[in-house]
């Protein structure tokens, strides 16, 4: 094997090491905030119970015997047979997330030389969105299966793979409504100038004459073909499908702040205040999608609670990247002028 060979071979173990750990940690250390027994059986809680795929997936892997058998021999992070469940399920997530993150970067940034640091950056994030919490620190079963949904979902539109994209908004669905961020960043895409540069006005980046409309509704279709039936046979369930505005106002006192700004592990506000440097335009213009997911959740999610936010880790991770090789790369003498300035 070649010296090269080599040396990713043995990163790609000390990757899924990393993977083990952190979902070791994570589905052991934070509580789990919903009953499971009563997840699996359907009688959960509004919205959580709608989010019902991991459920299915956990079901099925708790009636293979042999399979809950490994479990009790294995004990630890696998007992109880359900949190061993979820192991499995979350790790597996993990890693479908961490393969499309690189593969994103690859796509937006064909010619990086900084790939290896594109899942450094995406664990690190992962964890400060799910893990390093003070506040609303819980265990969700489905949040691993979101996050790779979701970039997934940011790659095929990305590549402009629509079919894959229509699948990943299908399947994905049944997992958490989030999926529906992704018209708006296909909508993005689709209207992007490409002959725009990181000076041009907003009106200049895009054109909307460009979007598919007949495809945009398809994708809205799709996720309300998942969502409204999940929704009628769930809806007898006790609901805290609430507006959350008069919660989360409190939270803008000071003392909230750092909780507050720990978006993505306080990166994603950082990509967001270097975005004329972040290239190319297409990818930049993702962004836009920020303002959206805020006020949504404004009204819908714990402000706090910031793995409400954790879908994005995937895009600000290849974004963090890509500015960092742009500062590396800049010549000597425009970084002299900027530390002057």
């Amino acid at each position: 094997m070649r010296p090269k060979a080599l040396t990713v071979a043995v990163a790609r173990i000390f990757y899924f090491f990393a993977a083990m750990q952190f979902m070791a940690y994570y589905v052991t250390t934070p509580k789990w905030y919903l009953t499971i027994g009563d997840y699996l059986a359907g009688r959960e809680r509004l919205p959580f119970q709608e989010r019902i795929l991991t459920a299915v997936v956990a079901n099925f892997l708790l009636s293979c015997a042999p399979l809950v058998r490994a479990f009790q021999r294995l004990s630890g992070v696998f007992m109880p047979v359900e949190r061993g469940a979820y192991f499995l399920i979350s790790l597996l997530a993990f890693c479908v997330a961490s393969i499309f993150c690189v593969k994103l970067h690859r796509a937006v940034a064909p010619q990086s030389r900084m790939n290896f640091l594109v899942y450094p950056a995406f664990i690190y994030i992962t964890m400060w969105s799910y893990l390093i919490l003070v506040q609303q620190h819980f265990f969700y079963p489905y949040d691993m299966a979101s996050l790779a949904f979701f970039t997934m979902g940011v790659y095929f539109v990305y590549t402009r793979q629509f079919v894959p994209v229509c699948l990943v908004m299908l399947v994905g669905t049944a997992n958490r409504e989030t999926t529906l961020f992704l018209v708006g960043i296909f909508v993005l895409d689709a209207a992007t100038n490409e002959l725009a540069t990181e000076t041009s006005s907003l009106r200049e980046r895009f054109r909307l004459s460009q979007i598919p409309w007949p495809k945009v509704l398809a994708l809205v279709s799709i996720w309300l073909a998942v969502k409204l039936p999940l929704h009628y046979r769930f809806q007898h369930n006790f609901s805290e499908d609430l507006n959350r505005v008069h919660e989360n106002l409190p939270f803008f006192g000071p003392k909230h702040w750092p909780a507050l700004m720990d978006i993505c592990g306080y990166i994603l506000p950082l990509v967001v205040l270097m975005r004329r440097r972040l290239k190319p335009q297409r990818f930049a213009n993702y962004l836009l999608i920020l303002p959206v997911w805020l006020v949504i959740m404004f009204f819908k999610g714990i402000l706090i609670e910031t793995r409400i936010y954790g879908e994005l880790s995937s895009f600000t991770a290849v974004a963090a990247v890509i500015l960092i090789e742009e500062y590396v790369t800049r010549p000597a003498t425009e970084k002299a002028v900027n530390i002057a300035a």
